[in-house]
């Protein structure tokens, strides 16, 4: 066993295809499948096992990939640290990010760090709170953007925005930004939410139980897209960042306002984990992502804190 065939193993493992495997990492479809084949005759065990869509893990397999992308993140960061002591910043950083924001983050910080650092490879994630924040534990993730993550010793965070978050429906509610919506109100229409581990959802329930509320949770849906397309079709409402709908509201396709009684918010928060030191690259990435949504407060497009 050594380095490189364990970040084969993390690769096809990832994407679950050999051939997308060996498209990022450039080599050739029978190089990565010797090497697995190599780990699993040591390992004396299978690591994958095939399906229709390709690859899914093993029991074995998901074991190893939750110990070796700890090390194989850990030699790759002090690869880029040795050489960030010659002045280069270099290597791999993973950010994870709400999919409000991926598209938008994700093409600021192309624009502005990479030209800066090209040196430096940026992967982006996007999903929910719960998703991003697993990836961040599991040293799948260097770095990311969190709203209201579950609290953890194990992650340092520091708060960027805070915003108002607003009820959304089709555009036949009547919901008008100026009208606050009555919280009860949340009880009395079918909702679209994320999952029950999602952080903001168990909020969200909390304060409903405390006021003799019970929700209609008539759809789980962990994406902003399909979210939307269900409000549109008027068979639920959502609770989203007035970023998130701004555009489907200005053309009159949904509706939104915000509640009171109580009002909700949510923080997005810049977390780093405790355990592994992030490296130049990471630190960079990191300050340009503080730099780019204080610019999105300072421009009155979120909240401040």
């Amino acid at each position: 066993m050594d380095l490189r065939q364990l970040t084969t193993f993390l690769e096809v493992a990832e994407l679950g295809s050999l051939r997308q495997a060996a498209l990022r990492l450039r080599v050739v479809e029978t190089a990565l499948s010797r090497q697995i084949r190599l780990l699993e005759q040591e390992f004396d065990t299978a690591l994958f096992r095939r399906h229709g869509r390709g690859l899914a893990l093993t029991e074995a397999g998901q074991a190893l990939r939750e110990r070796a992308a700890p090390l194989v993140a850990g030699f790759a960061q002090l690869r880029a640290d040795m050489l960030g002591r010659g002045g280069a910043i270099t290597g791999r950083v993973t950010i994870g990010l709400p999919w409000l924001l991926l598209e938008r983050l994700s093409a600021a910080l192309a624009r502005g760090f990479i030209p800066a650092h090209p040196g430096v490879n940026i992967r982006f994630v996007g999903g929910f709170a719960d998703h991003v924040r697993d990836l961040l534990l599991a040293g799948e993730a260097d770095l990311a953007l969190l709203f209201d993550p579950a609290p953890t010793r194990a992650l340092s965070l520091a708060p960027l925005l805070r915003e108002e978050m607003v009820l959304v429906g089709p555009a036949a509610a009547g919901y008008r930004p100026g009208a606050r919506i009555p919280f009860r109100h949340l009880g009395e229409v079918p909702l679209v939410l994320p999952s029950p581990k999602n952080p903001f959802r168990q909020r969200l329930e909390a304060l409903a139980a405390a006021r003799g509320i019970v929700l209609d949770v008539r759809f789980e849906v962990e994406a902003l897209a399909p979210q939307k397309a269900l409000v549109m079709e008027g068979v639920a409402r959502m609770l989203a960042s007035p970023q998130a709908v701004r555009e489907e509201v200005a053309s009159g396709r949904l509706c939104a306002a915000p509640l009171r009684a109580p009002g909700i918010t949510r923080t997005l928060f810049l977390a780093l984990p405790k355990a592994r030191p992030p490296s130049l690259a990471t630190q960079r990435l990191a300050e340009a992502a503080r730099t780019e949504v204080a610019a999105w407060v300072r421009d009155g497009e979120f909240g401040g804190i």
